[in-house]
């Protein structure tokens, strides 16, 4: 009978840190997109050399949300979207036309790492 409750216990540990990890990854990449999505108004209708500020307070944003990451989600995933970022300032700086596609690009990204953070089947099968 030790085993049983013993077992349970095991198993009620790990779904609710599954649960954790599911909330704490959805509420930064959540935050992430608010604020990309900031980002990609001010690219489409302020001036660049204006945006200096909000640009670089996404980045501060991401530095933030990836020492969390860092502790819950794989290494490669958070390499994804942190060289998607860094590309970010110095193509607004230049005034690439390309900016809008790497706001796409990071916006992909950060929204891959919360669907498979999520506990649904597929990411469980």
């Amino acid at each position: 009978m030790n085993r049983v409750r013993l077992g349970a216990a095991i198993l009620t540990v790990l779904i609710l840190l599954s649960g954790i990890v599911a909330f704490l990854v959805g509420r930064e990449s959540n935050r992430l997109l608010r604020e990309l999505d900031q980002l990609e108004q001010v690219a489409v209708s302020d001036s660049l050399e204006a945006a200096k500020e909000p640009f670089q307070a996404f980045e501060a944003q991401w530095e933030q949300s990836e020492k969390l990451l860092h502790l819950i989600v794989w290494r490669s995933k958070i390499q994804q979207i942190d060289a998607a970022v860094a590309h970010l300032d110095p193509m607004r700086a230049a005034d690439c036309d390309e900016l809008l596609a790497e706001l796409a690009e990071t916006r992909m990204w950060i929204e891959r790492l919360r669907y498979s953070e999520m506990p649904v089947w597929e990411n469980i099968l």
